[in-house]
């Protein structure tokens, strides 16, 4: 039996899944202990839902963001939206369109794409007269859609109806052809990824004329935004809808079902790595935010390469009675921290995969400061299944210098583009894709890369395009909450060289110092956003001081587990945690580099009518 499977029939509740077809029998229908209804929305063929159903089903599938968030889940309510991605062998397409060339800008313009029906006349018959053989009626076909969408750089499409939020099949299969939308409709508010509002063009009130107006006078920077916007978001529709929808659906309710088991799994497993001698780092997150991950029932473990048994080795000699005082570090043999960390980064995926029931996988490196239930009240609003999170690298180029550690030969990766990642900093999985990995890798190794986070990404690229056994949700509308450099600055004082800087929103805090940390701590329990826990005792006579000797940083550790809690009620503000860091002086000359195509900060700001 194949890992995954094994795994949810093991830990899974027995599922029965019920839609408008077999509902009538679900209330004599004893064989499941976890219920599941499919109500879609979109369809119209569904109705309302049931009187009655909220009570006895566990679950309830739904695709109307009024009812659930978008790729996420409220109390008994679970979104799934049922599409395809019509151009099912794109990925060297995909890649290639990923390149950072410019755009090639295609044969004809524009095209308008109109719902079938009288509801249209009046642009229909402007459509006729200004662009007789580039309009289409929308007959419900591909192959009308592909005629509609394949030789155009933008099309119009009209959703004045739109009102669920789901992304209509018209838009999936506009984008899923490398073309721009001009969206007319005033219901498109969801930003179904971080770069979606900048792969579409919206108009308030339209007319063909203006449409093709705007064709002809928009900047040229702001039609390479466009398009390259689209291919992000045509990245993120390919692998979300890669698998077909009964199969999708199956695994996302076992597995919103697993999370209702008793007693419940945890959230998230947390792995934290680290390496032998970063003993203050270790220190310094025992000491403030990891007591904090009790309060949600979480465990967490530092993962280190190599062994602890080398008697010979004072460091190792040290290793081992950490280990033996915290009970919370593991040893990966056959690995090593050197940098880049690729194979460690999957022997911690194994081990998770082997060794845990919790919902998710949770990866932090030893330098973050975090704010653990800000992370955490996410994870639990989201999709249970299929899902991969954090701030994500749509263009991580490529190495082909064979004397660089980030070497990658083309056998392995043919294209100068990685697939999307998220950064390794911190990022999350469901616990079905963590697990789908060590089943792929022990039944037939992937193909390896040597970068640990550009890894995950590569892994999930060949789970869904290659061996096609799922999909996989990129949540990339996070990125805010990351402070990546951890600097407080703003486009006005640091023009072009301030990239995702320390703030209000900041949840994850990368690239600081055990001091940093402990001053970081220590403002948010000022300002009341945490209460100081009891103190832990342990058992480290002599410890800290010889721990000391090769890391500096264990001097500000103290004999006691410090900590925190969160309060249950009148809890402060998150503290302004910028009297905390140094901020360098702006480097005109040198702006950072960025993962995504365009900060979204100076995107095109063209809402046309």
């Amino acid at each position: 039996m194949p890992w995954l499977l094994a795994f949810l029939v093991s830990v899974a509740r027995p599922v029965k899944i019920y839609d408008a077809s077999n509902y009538s029998a679900a209330t004599s229908d004893t064989s499941a202990s976890c219920r599941v209804l499919y109500w879609p929305q979109t369809s119209r063929k569904s109705g309302p839902l049931p009187q009655g159903a909220a009570d006895f089903f566990d679950i309830i599938v739904t695709d109307d963001v009024k009812q659930a968030p978008w790729l996420g889940a409220e109390g008994k309510m679970y979104f799934l939206e049922d599409r395809n991605f019509p151009l099912g062998d794109l990925s060297r397409e995909l890649a290639q369109l990923k390149e950072a060339a410019p755009i090639e800008w295609r044969r004809e313009g524009m095209s308008v794409f109109l719902p079938a029906g009288d509801a249209h006349r009046q642009e229909r018959e402007e459509a006729q007269i200004l662009m007789p053989a580039s309009y289409f009626i929308d007959d419900g076909t591909f192959e009308t859609r592909h005629r509609a969408f394949k030789n155009f750089t933008f099309s119009v499409l009209l959703m004045l109806d739109y009102d669920v939020g789901t992304p209509p099949q018209s838009l999936v299969d506009c984008m899923s052809h490398g073309t721009v939308p001009i969206i007319i409709g005033k219901h498109h508010k969801i930003d179904y990824t971080r770069y979606f509002s900048y792969a579409l063009v919206k108009f308030r009130d339209f007319s063909v004329e203006q449409a093709i107006n705007f064709m002809l006078t928009a900047p040229a920077d702001a039609l390479y935004v466009y398009a390259n916007s689209v291919k992000i978001v045509q990245e993120f529709f390919y692998m979300r809808y890669r698998h077909p929808f009964h199969l999708r659906l199956q695994r996302h309710a076992q597995m919103a079902c697993h999370a209702l088991k008793s007693p419940a799994p945890a959230l998230a497993f947390v792995a934290i790595y680290s390496a032998k001698k970063n003993f203050g780092r270790r220190m310094a997150l025992r000491d403030t935010w990891l007591p904090l991950l009790k309060a949600h029932g979480l465990s967490h473990k530092f993962f280190l390469a190599g062994t602890e048994v080398d008697d010979r080795s004072e460091v190792d000699s040290l290793l081992r009675r950490e280990r033996d005082v915290f009970d919370d570090m593991v040893f990966l043999t056959g690995t090593t921290d050197e940098y880049p960390i690729g194979r460690k980064g999957l022997a911690a995926v194994l081990w998770a995969a082997h060794n845990t029931e919790a919902q998710f996988w949770l990866k932090f490196d030893d330098d973050l400061y975090v704010r653990p239930h800000l992370l955490l009240n996410r994870l639990a609003s989201l999709q249970r299944a299929e899902l991969y999170w954090g701030a994500f690298d749509y263009s991580g180029m490529v190495v082909r210098d064979l004397s660089d550690p980030h070497y990658t030969p083309y056998d392995v990766w043919p294209e100068p583009v990685f697939p999307a990642y998220a950064r390794g900093a911190a990022l999350a999985m469901s616990m079905d894709l963590v697990r789908l990995i060590a089943e792929h890798e022990e039944k037939q190794p992937f193909k390896k890369i040597r970068v640990e986070d550009v890894s995950y990404g590569f892994y999930l690229w060949q789970l869904t395009y290659d061996r096609k056994v799922t999909s996989v949700t990129i949540f990339d509308r996070d990125e805010d909450h990351f402070a990546m450099d951890a600097k407080c600055c703003t486009e006005a004082t640091h023009p072009n060289n301030c990239w995702l800087p320390l703030n209000e929103k900041t949840w994850i805090a990368h690239h600081v110092t055990p001091s940093t940390i402990r001053c970081m701590f220590a403002k948010d329990l000022g300002s009341g956003f945490y209460t100081p826990s009891s103190s832990e005792a342990r058992s480290m006579t002599g410890l800290l001081a010889e721990m000391a000797a090769f890391d500096s940083h264990v001097q500000s550790a103290t004999g006691t587990i410090q900590g925190g809690k969160i309060p249950t009620s009148g809890a402060g503000p998150p503290a302004d945690l910028c009297g905390c860091v140094v901020t360098p002086p702006a480097h005109p000359g040198k702006p950072l580099q960025r993962g995504g195509m365009t900060e979204l900060s100076s995107g095109p700001k063209l809402h046309v009518g």
